[in-house]
């Protein structure tokens, strides 16, 4: 099945009416009912007059779309639905991914569902949207388009970058931070509170739950919450504090999953452990520190010094470091960031050799996802052999990267191989890969991943 996503306007109203109201019609009644259910064809063009839509084709018909509206700099995805008997087809996925392509230069997404359909607002959520308000009977989710990621190399940046964000923070502001434990949390609430001037000193709350830090110059408190042992907002909200989180700035650990509800709008900030180079003699321990913006109160954002990804692809994945070490420091590597993938560079004199992944129909490296008590090398070795009926060789262990994967922007680590190629002969696709090629780093290739390229390129010092 062939699925094209095409952008529409006016004109196309009343085939985009067709493809979405059965979709709709499908649902339990509502009331008040669905506003697709009242659409007209007239009143449909009007709504498409203003930004347009996009359509999706399967095999040529039209089978559901969506509506563009934006609002300031956040992006309404209006009338979004696909006929119920092509769903679980990835149509929905698709339009979304092409919403977020459509959207480019705005802040976030956002779409209102109703709370009497539990199951269509768990489907936004497992796509990146997060609650930000609900409004009876509705409930308004946002997707994030913005991370920032800044370099950590140790302790006093991680206080000057806490430092450097104190000065936009005003009261009734929430950061979310995580991170495993020593990766910094702490080290940058210290930072944010040297910049807002508050009574001291920030240790990790954890036997407390809480701390208030006053200000020493009039501004706005420091609440700084350890969310670890809490269950969920209620108890946040429970907590005996001597000043309201709408007089102060709020910082919450571990607050992932538990403190979205105390706030609209959130900075919602990462820690991550890297490795140093092997190269590296000093005893630097560097972060890598990614801030999410979530919300209109984060739409003017000034971020200093922050740097953009290493490469990316599109759906919003990001490659966010590689670095080289010791096969056996995969050991060692942060227990919130797993890993679960390895990649194989495998190369026959100047050529590297790629497989086309036959789900996603995109050219890529060899790869293999980790299963229980698998070694990595053990894992692209057996998945190489699968695939292409070859041998790889001699395997190398080459290094580690780190990737931010999609809309749901979860952190893994992937281990990365080289290997020289006995030969090109003998190869055939098979399994989950129904297409080879050769390619020469030197130039482009059509479909290939932009992470997968610098990975390549990085290892041959191009």
């Amino acid at each position: 099945m062939s699925v094209e996503i095409h952008p529409i306007g006016p004109a196309d109203a009343e085939t985009l009416l067709n493809a979405i109201r059965p979709a709709f019609e499908a649902r339990p009644p509502l009331d008040p009912p669905a506003a697709t259910l009242t659409e007209t064809v007239a009143s449909l063009a009007e709504l498409l007059t203003h930004r347009g839509g996009l359509l999706a084709r399967l095999d040529g018909e039209p089978v559901g779309g969506l509506v563009l509206d934006p609002d300031g700099t956040t992006m309404y995805v209006r009338r979004f639905g696909v006929l119920p008997g092509v769903q679980g087809h990835g149509i929905a996925a698709r339009l979304i991914q092409a919403t977020v392509k459509e959207a480019e230069g705005y802040d976030d997404l956002t779409v209102v569902a109703r709370l009497e359909l539990p199951k269509t607002v768990g489907f936004w959520e497992r796509r990146g949207f997060r609650e930000v308000r609900r409004h009876e009977p509705n409930v308004e989710l946002r997707r994030p388009l913005n991370t920032f990621l800044f370099d950590v190399p140790d302790a006093e940046a991680m206080r000057d970058l806490g430092r450097s964000l104190a000065g936009q923070l005003q009261a009734g502001d929430l950061v979310v931070l995580s991170g495993e434990l020593g990766a910094g949390k702490t080290t940058f609430t210290q930072g944010l509170g040297a910049g807002l001037e508050v009574r001291g000193p920030i240790t990790s709350p954890t036997f407390v739950i809480a701390r208030v830090h006053p200000s020493l110059v009039d501004g706005p408190a420091l609440v700084h919450v350890d969310a670890y042992r809490l269950g969920g907002v209620d108890e946040l909200d429970d907590l005996d504090l001597d000043t309201s989180f709408d007089d102060a700035v709020t910082v919450v650990e571990w607050g992932e999953g538990i403190a979205e509800g105390l706030a609209e709008s959130r900075l919602e900030v990462r820690v991550i452990r890297a490795l140093a180079q092997s190269d590296d003699a000093t005893d630097h321990d560097p972060r890598r520190v990614l801030m999410m913006p979530v919300g209109p109160r984060w739409y003017g954002l000034q971020v200093p010094n922050d740097r953009p990804p290493l490469a990316a692809k599109p759906g919003e994945t990001l490659l966010v470091d590689f670095w080289t070490c010791a096969e056996d420091d995969l050991r060692d590597l942060d227990r919130d960031v797993p890993l679960t993938v390895s990649i194989l560079v495998p190369e026959h004199e100047e050529r590297v050799l790629l497989v086309r992944n036959t789900r996603t129909a995109e050219w890529e490296l060899p790869l293999a996802r980790l299963g229980d008590d698998e070694s990595p090398r053990e894992a692209i070795v057996d998945q190489f052999r699968a695939t292409t009926g070859g041998d790889p060789g001699d395997v190398v262990f080459a290094g580690v990267a780190t990737i931010q994967y999609g809309h749901q922007r979860r952190i893994k680590r992937v281990a990365v191989y080289r290997s020289a190629l006995p030969g090109a002969a003998g190869l055939s696709p098979s399994g989950d890969v129904d297409g080879l090629a050769w390619w020469m780093p030197a130039e482009d290739h059509a479909g290939l991943s932009a992470i997968d390229a610098h990975l390549v390129r990085v290892l041959r010092g191009t």
